[in-house]
């Protein structure tokens, strides 16, 4: 009977250090998603703004609330994702390439191929961009028509070739973007 407190208190403490590993987790991912929520509604406000200081004011706010996100999020591709949008918004071509990356190594999604074109446009690197393009609208056809008008013809001719290839029993499946030639 010496024991019983002393052994009843450490199978409490045990206990509670049980039920916080299981909470934690949860409360993690809960916190990551209302953050990310957070962090897209600035950018949307921040692409609305026709102010620069204030864009530029409230694209801040989004990145740290999404850096944020990312913090608690690390398997999801969105926070990445937004955080690139926000780079090519404030106009910083290789911090938005470098963060659709990060979002397309843990998920592929047609959009981020396509804001990554976006990216090397902006950066002036049109192979890699139309490399990119290409990819996103074989995974998505519907955005064929979120490419710029000069943009699509060639693209939607590289698709049908490479559809008559594949048709044809030869692997034509666009490749993921290369990183361009420095």
């Amino acid at each position: 009977m010496n024991g019983s407190p002393a052994k009843a208190a450490v199978a409490s403490i045990a206990l509670g250090a049980l039920l916080a590993a299981a909470i934690v987790p949860a409360w993690r991912v809960t916190a990551g998603k209302r953050r990310l929520r957070e962090g897209e509604t600035l950018l949307l406000s921040a692409a609305r703004q026709t102010d620069a200081a204030a864009r530029a004011a409230v694209l801040r706010d989004a990145e740290e609330v999404l850096d944020d996100a990312a913090q608690k999020l690390p398997h999801d591709p969105r926070p990445p994702y937004l955080l690139g949008s926000a780079a090519l918004l404030r106009g910083d071509f290789s911090a938005a390439l470098e963060r659709y990356r990060r979002s397309l190594a843990i998920e592929e999604r047609p959009e981020t191929d396509l804001n990554l074109a976006r990216a090397h446009t902006a950066a002036g690197e049109g192979e890699a961009a139309a490399a990119d393009a290409l990819r996103a609208v074989w995974l998505a056809p519907s955005l064929l028509r979120d490419l710029p008008s000069d943009a699509r013809p060639a693209v939607q001719a590289e698709l049908m070739r490479r559809e008559k290839q594949l048709s044809l029993g030869n692997a034509a499946i666009p490749p993921l973007g290369e990183e361009p030639a420095r």
